[in-house]
């Protein structure tokens, strides 16, 4: 918005007490407001308390005398807005309004009485004088400063230094004990495996030397002397015992008494565990125990029997972990020390704009931040000694963001009462409503908005997040559409300039569904536009048929490519009411009801009840809707809102148009109005009154009648019993081709569906199985299983289909290479070249095919040409780069859900059957189109 450069503007205007008035009212307001330097924010604010303002004047000061006039004068100063709203109906005693207890309004769910409460919030100043005859109130807002930066003072908090130092520290800590215990761990591993490896040349040694012994027959003497010089010659052997094949000791190099006795194992080793180490603890020592047969040409002579002590081990694994700690501990010290050096070097110049900054911010405007050298900090300190004349007002917005995150605050307690507080009443139609708060604040929201004195606006929202961040996105989302839908019938036009007014406040990761319904009770028509919410639900009474209508969208908030508009994405439908119909929108909190045996009340059971008790009117029918959903969850509580708008026409368009036809004619024949005013009341030509008074007098009241009954637009889809067994149909025969779909549809078999056979191709697009290959994979994962000739049938479709994209590839790199002409000399804008192919996702293989081509070609072109054949290649890759990525963002509407990166995959229309699973049509390499529909060259499509 443009900054105010007038010195004074003044203006007024006078409206009618109604409440369908309000539009008109904000308009104005908005009109006048045009070049204020209030920002979107601040200016919806305003629209806000203005609304509140005139609706409380509407429903109180005029409750018991209607038909009165509001008077609103508006002044522009140099710095501040005053709004004056003067009506002459009872005087209210403001001042004795008080502050409201928020607790109390939610403990209550009460929705009203916050009215002036919100209205001091946002406004500055607020006034209210009753005078004799007269009331004025007068709010009173503050332009904001012109200049001001804008950004909040930070309190002081951990210095660079620190930081720095603390990571660098855990992260030496860090390294230094992954590098101990590495080295620790090798050199205990190498120690072991050292020592281990030694026994068992030890205990080879003496087998042998025992062998030779027992052979040679040797006397004891011998023995003993040959045990006992192992034992003085290795200091990790504890003892050595030498037995025969029976056991008996024939050497000892501890004990000679146990010479010629049974040999006795130390306890817990296994006598048949040989050439294993055994580990015993004997006279408090760890001993390894190895038992070694001795063998001559295969005959068992007798077992060596040798202890090893560990005790060294032990010490020198001690010893080279002490090293290592000590290595380490000197390496932590000095890397220390390193990073104290370090930290002094690179964070004193942050240190002194640091200090700078202190004393600027405890209000020394004239200090200046030193100024050494041209490196970023010099840059740096540059920036904050220009800006330190400015740091007086930017203070002085500290105060308003203050106030705004009091606002914030109140958001949670204000959610109520943005939901209507009373039900419109709309010629022809009936209308009720579920509203039920989950446990938590959610992000449910429903309204009701006037597009005209004939067309109303039916919202149904729900804001990915709950709490205070979800309340103000509802707030925004309320304004705007009433803001946007005054006077606009188009479904996507509101929603898309919606979407314009709200994206770029919507935090990262939050969206919104929302699906708008324009009801107009003059022509008897209904359309809708869905920005990625649930379907709506059509019953069909006399058909009973249910429908599913989601026109194609995504959700709001949702940042687009700058190439996309939101309003692309969206797509509107319209359909008209027989007699009993019903039309429901509902938000997932219904269908994702749950009860304690964490059961949800689900879809099957949600359709199963609009059948059943669709002639109710909508008023019983959300009451025993509501029944039903209480007894399903026993009283647990609900995790998400659960929202519904119910819809009948309780006057046929026929009846109708009757009606308003009887009505122009009693207007001048009962009533004794003039022609012209009763045309002009009824919004009719004269023509029309002469029209049908002539057939009036002719017929009668048959007369008055259309000779035609009105058509009633059917939904473009078929209905959700029909997609069930078309769906049957294809898991039994996926083979089928559209034509024998459609007459095993109609043979009677599924139920005698008719349906032509361009529509049913339709909808098998919606359902994602238009070819043979997709109908095959469908069957294969929801089916019985495929018939081997299935199974082959599906192989070679997967093969043309590969086969087909391997063909679109190849088209597209020659019409590069036909585009791309001849190159000349100059290799900067090669590599310039290269380096968009890469930037638009281009593979370095297809890159390196293209510029052999220009590198055949280079030297036949001068370099002006190839830098323009460059140019347009680069360009036309980055278009088919985009139309690829739009083609993908679009088919995004296919998907809802809470989280974006996990929406469940669906139909095209939103409805989840729990059966469609099969991946995204594969874009090919078609000059950058997304690939065609495999209609179109499937001869086998059709039988």
């Amino acid at each position: 918005m443009g900054l105010f450069t007038k010195a004074v503007k003044e203006s007024q205007f006078s409206f009618d007490a109604k409440e369908e008035k309000v539009g008109e009212i904000k308009d104005y307001v908005r009109e006048t407001l045009e070049g204020t330097p209030f920002s979107e924010k601040e200016l919806t604010g305003i629209l806000l308390a203005i609304e509140e303002a005139c609706t409380n004047v509407i429903r109180h000061a005029y409750l018991y005398a209607p038909g009165g006039t509001i008077r609103l004068k508006i002044t522009l100063t140099s710095d501040k807005a005053v709004f004056e709203i003067i009506d002459t109906g009872r005087a209210f005693d403001f001042e004795g309004s008080g502050t409201p207890d928020l607790d109390r309004y939610v403990e209550t769910s009460r929705k009203g009485g916050l009215g002036i409460y919100l209205i001091r919030k946002i406004m500055d100043d607020v006034d209210y004088r009753a005078r004799r005859n007269e009331n004025r109130l007068i709010l009173v807002k503050n332009f904001p400063k012109r200049t001001a930066a804008r950004r909040a003072l930070r309190g002081e908090g951990i210095s660079i230094r620190k930081k720095f130092a603390f990571w660098m520290t855990l992260i030496l800590t860090g390294l230094v004990f992954i590098i101990y215990f590495y080295f620790e761990n090798r050199t205990t591993t190498a120690l072991r495996s050292n020592f281990r490896t030694q026994m068992e040349e030890v205990a080879t040694t003496v087998a042998s030397q025992a062998k030779d012994e027992i052979v040679n027959e040797a006397r004891d003497a011998e023995f003993l002397l040959m045990v006992r010089n192992f034992r003085h010659q290795n200091k990790n052997i504890a003892y050595i015992s030498i037995t025969d094949k029976d056991g008996e000791v024939l050497a000892h190099s501890e004990d000679i008494s146990l010479l010629h006795s049974k040999y006795q194992l130390p306890p817990g080793i296994i006598s048949e565990l040989t050439t294993v180490p055994q580990q015993v603890n004997s006279g408090g020592r760890d001993i390894l125990h190895y038992i070694l047969p001795v063998t001559e040409n295969g005959e068992l002579l007798g077992h060596a029997h040798i202890g090893f002590s560990t005790a060294n081990l032990k010490a020198d694994i001690r010893s080279s972990r002490q090293g290592i700690f000590i290595i380490s501990i000197i390496s932590y010290v000095l890397a220390l020390m390193a990073v104290t050096l370090l930290s002094n070097y690179f964070v004193k110049p942050i240190q002194k704009l640091t200090d700078g900054v202190k004393k600027i911010g405890s209000g020394d405007l004239e200090a200046k931040l030193p100024i050494d050298g041209a490196d970023e900090f010099s840059e740096i300190a540059r920036a904050f000694n220009e800006m330190t004349g400015k740091i007086k007002e930017a203070q002085k917005n500290i105060v308003e963001q203050e106030r705004l995150h009091k606002e914030m605050q109140v958001a949670q307690e204000i959610q109520h009462t943005l939901l209507p507080k009373h039900f419109p009443d709309i010629e022809g139609y009936d209308i009720a409503t579920i509203y039920r708060a989950a446990k938590d604040v959610g992000g449910d929201y429903f309204d009701f908005v006037w597009v005209d004195e004939n067309t109303l606006g039916i919202v149904v929202a729900d804001v990915s997040g709950k709490g205070v961040p979800g309340s103000l996105v509802m707030t925004m989302i309320r304004t705007a559409i009433r803001l946007e839908a005054r006077g606009n019938r188009s479904a996507v036009d509101i929603l898309s300039r919606v979407n314009d007014f709200v994206t770029e406040d919507v935090k990262k990761g939050m969206f919104i569904t929302i699906f708008l319904v324009v009801l107009d009770s003059i022509n008897r028509k209904i359309s809708f536009a869905s920005a990625g919410h649930n379907p709506m639900v059509l019953y069909r009474h006399d058909e009973e048929k249910t429908y599913f209508l989601n026109p194609r969208g995504i959700p709001l908030g949702i940042r687009l490519p700058e190439e996309l508009t939101f309003g692309e994405s969206l797509e509107a439908e319209s359909i008209k009411l027989k007699k009993d119909d019903i039309l429901v929108v509902y938000t997932d909190g219904i269908t994702e009801a749950m009860n304690h045996r964490r059961e949800q009340f689900g879809m099957t059971r949600f359709i199963q009840f609009i059948r059943n008790y669709s002639f109710l009117t909508p008023e019983d029918f959300v009451e025993k809707l509501n029944e039903e959903i209480i007894e399903f969850t026993e009283g647990a509580e609900q995790n998400d809102d659960i929202t519904l708008v119910a819809i009948k026409e309780k006057v046929m368009a026929d009846e109708y148009l009757v009606q308003r036809r009887k009505k122009l004619l009693n207007l001048v024949e009962a009533e004794g109005k003039t022609v012209k005013d009763a045309c002009q009341e009824m919004k009719v030509s004269t023509s029309t009154y002469y029209k049908y008074k002539k057939r009036y007098e002719l017929y009668g009241e048959e007369g008055l009648k259309n000779k035609e009954p009105r058509g009633d637009a059917m939904p473009r889809q078929l209905s959700y019993e029909e997609r069930s067994k078309l769906l049957q149909l294809i898991r039994q025969f996926p083979e089928y081709g559209t034509t024998r779909l459609k007459k095993e549809l109609e043979s009677g078999d599924y139920g005698d569906i008719r349906v032509d056979e361009k529509a049913l191709y339709e909808e098998l697009v919606r359902l994602r199985l238009n070819t043979r290959m997709l109908r095959l994979e469908y069957s294969a994962r929801t089916g019985k299983g495929l018939t081997e000739d299935q199974k082959e049938l599906l192989a070679k479709e997967s093969e043309k289909y590969q086969e087909k994209i391997a063909r679109d590839k190849q088209e597209y790199l020659e019409k590069l290479e036909a585009a791309s002409g001849e190159t000349g000399n100059g290799k900067g804008k090669v590599a310039q070249f290269i380096d968009n192919l890469a930037s638009a996702g281009i593979p370095q293989d297809e890159i390196k095919d293209m510029m052999d081509m220009f590198s055949d070609l280079e030297e036949e072109i001068d370099e002006d040409t190839a830098l323009k054949l460059l140019e347009r290649m680069s360009n036309r890759v980055t278009q088919i780069k985009l139309d690829m990525s739009t083609d993908k963002v679009l088919d995004q509407s296919r998907f809802h859900g809470q989280d974006l990166t996990g929406w469940k995959k669906v139909a095209d229309d939103g409805i989840d059957l729990n059966l469609l699973d099969n991946e995204e049509e594969t874009t090919s390499f078609t000059s950058g189109k997304p690939a065609k529909r495999l209609d179109e060259d499937e001869d086998s499509n059709h039988d």
